[in-house]
């Protein structure tokens, strides 16, 4: 059996990309979302960037990866938001910008519910191994500049008309592909 995986970072807020170092301990405490969790304050444990103009930063991902056995091919997809890297300025932080920071890992699960559907639909054997890598590569792309739009039009959760906007669009968007939701493990 063969495994393979792919990892796609987001700072958000910043709109810096990085891949995750292997051996960096920063990255091995995550959160996966879940319907049933919501990120607090407490959730965001990292050192905030001096002088950055931003209040908070989520730092998320989705991660892919795939097996084979045969002729046979599987994925596994998974929406993380890392503690340890994403971080808030207490005394500026507010309900509205932690309500910002919830829906960029929201966005995060759905391109995670995007990426489980176009490889349901797209990737059925060994043969489609570049299709999968295709795909991966074009949601990641897609997830990236979404993050970046909804930065800019919402002006970081500022633009209060425009956040409600995106929360609505971002919830029937989830609730569409709800048949290709995170399915908590135990």
């Amino acid at each position: 059996m063969r495994f393979f995986i792919f990892i796609q970072l987001i700072f958000l807020a910043l709109s810096n990309i990085a891949a995750p170092p292997s051996n960096n301990e920063a990255y091995k405490k995550f959160i996966v979302w879940s319907k049933d969790t919501q990120l607090n304050w407490s959730d965001f444990q990292g050192t905030p960037i001096e002088n950055a103009a931003e209040v908070a930063m989520t730092a998320s991902s989705v991660e892919y990866n795939y097996y084979t056995s045969g002729n046979k091919i599987g994925w596994k997809v998974t929406p993380k938001f890392y503690p340890n890297l994403s971080w808030y300025i207490p005394a500026s932080a507010t309900d509205n910008i932690l309500k910002h920071e919830r829906l960029h890992f929201d966005i995060t699960e759905l391109y995670a519910r995007m990426l489980r559907k176009q490889l349901q639909d797209n990737v059925h054997n060994v043969t489609d191994i570049k299709t999968l890598i295709s795909i991966g590569k074009k949601l990641i792309a897609a997830w990236n500049a979404e993050q970046r739009k909804y930065d800019i039009e919402t002006n970081h959760s500022i633009n209060t008309a425009a956040q409600q906007k995106w929360e609505l669009t971002i919830r029937k968007r989830l609730d569409a592909l709800k048949d290709y939701a995170t399915v908590p493990q135990d």
